[in-house]
């Protein structure tokens, strides 16, 4: 018999060559018979397009369906069933009747299934990032750290930044997260100067509660307070509790100075005085591994205000405990947002920053030092071309804070892509 109405069994054979046995009245992959009435009704709901069908539209009518195929098919049709006038509705109800127990079956196969794919969750990145960098007398140093001279280094870097996070749920309170990340210099054939290349795991922890904290361990992202000292992953645990005053809790490793993992312990608060003034502050305590080098006590402190819709002000004020350079200041201005989930959004800001050598970590700025410090301004701006995907252009002039010959230009612009 001759078909070429939409029919849905794509999805059938992909569940019936997993031979699950499935607890039904009558073996669910025996064919129905090629004379029974179920082959007209399906085809009705194919004309009435009641069905999609195969990619390529047709029914393949020259082969019976089994049991078990002919109650996907079915499946498919009450699915859509919004789309059937009375008369197709009577063919259909008819169907369902026939094949209720595989039906009820397939069902429960489909339900169990969804529950284990939805136990894994994979999102991931795509950037491509283009800059143009001029920087005036940088020191070059020797193996023994010693300055051996002063350049004026200019780079043009086009990298291509892939990132896949990975979400799994341990149970219902715990998940794990993990997250790769390659980088690629699109002008050297693949190798970046940070890691050759190469695919890292950045992320891995697991969190949940422990009475009443949220607890985080493995290595994660460390952001206390706005980020300008430290935006970085670190090695360890955190502990957070509270609600209108946040409480962060860290101890862990960071890369800070040298080959080695450094210890690094820090106390992070938030405070919303209302909806539209916040706080945030946080203490660190750095204890580097290399014993030439002293630990160190930083704070950074600072306030932002929702000024107007589309306006908000934040400021920061830095402070270690170096004997020198040890201060730092940072003032932005940011308009509206581009928010990558909203087509057409856009925002924009300034801002302003004078931070010593002592007072950063791992910064947040995508540029926020000359060398070791960095006094001047950065304007940017950002756009949401289509959902999920947002364009950044910035540009930022410096100098040293210390060494005002030092100078630096960084011009960036980049479009990332979210899936």
């Amino acid at each position: 018999m001759k078909r070429q109405t939409a029919l849905a069994l794509a999805a059938v054979f992909s569940l019936s060559v997993a031979g699950t046995a499935l607890a039904a009245p009558a073996n669910p992959f025996v064919d129905v018979p090629a004379k029974h009435w179920a082959y007209d009704s399906v085809s009705k709901l194919a004309k009435a397009g009641v069905i999609s069908g195969y990619g390529d539209g047709t029914y393949r009518g020259d082969r019976t369906l089994t049991r078990y195929e002919m109650a996907a098919i079915v499946g498919k049709a009450l699915a859509n069933s919004e789309k059937a006038d009375a008369e197709t509705q009577k063919e259909l109800d008819a169907l369902k009747t026939e094949f209720a127990a595989e039906l009820n079956n397939l069902g429960v196969r489909v339900d169990s299934l969804e529950k284990k794919i939805d136990n894994v969750k994979i999102t991931g990145e795509a950037r491509i990032r283009y800059e143009d960098k001029e920087q005036k007398n940088i020191a070059t140093f020797d193996d023994d750290g010693e300055i051996t001279g002063w350049t004026n280094p200019k780079s043009k870097p086009l990298q291509l930044r892939t990132r896949l996070k990975v979400q799994g749920a341990i149970n219902d309170d715990w998940t794990y997260v993990g997250r790769l990340q390659n980088t690629q210099d699109l002008k050297t054939g693949g190798i970046d100067a940070n890691n050759e290349g190469k695919t890292e795991l950045n992320w891995a922890y697991v969190n949940g509660p422990i009475g009443a904290l949220d607890v985080t361990l493995g290595r994660f992202d460390a952001t206390p307070a706005y980020g300008i000292a430290l935006d970085d992953t670190i090695d360890g645990v955190q502990a957070s509790f509270g609600n209108k005053l946040k409480v962060d809790i860290f101890a862990g490793r960071q890369d800070y100075v040298g080959d080695t993992k450094d210890d690094l312990y820090i106390a992070n608060l938030g405070y919303a005085f209302s909806d539209k003034l916040n706080f945030k502050g946080a203490y660190f305590h750095l204890d580097p591994q290399d014993s030439d080098i002293d630990t160190g006590n930083l704070y950074e402190v600072g306030l932002d205000y929702q000024l107007t819709p589309n306006v908000n002000l934040a400021g920061a004020y830095l402070k270690s405990d170096a004997d020198d350079e040890n201060k730092g200041y940072f003032g932005q201005i940011t308009y509206k947002g581009a928010d990558r989930t909203a087509p057409k959004s856009f925002g924009a800001w300034v801002n302003y920053r004078d931070l010593e050598a002592g007072t950063l970590i791992s910064t947040t700025l995508d540029y926020g030092a000359v060398q070791w410090d960095g006094k001047g301004y950065e304007v940017g701006f950002s756009y949401v071309p289509v959902k999920n995907a947002r364009w950044t252009t910035s540009y930022t002039d410096l100098e040293g804070s210390y060494d005002s010959s030092q100078k630096a230009e960084y011009f960036l612009t980049k479009v990332d892509f979210y899936f």
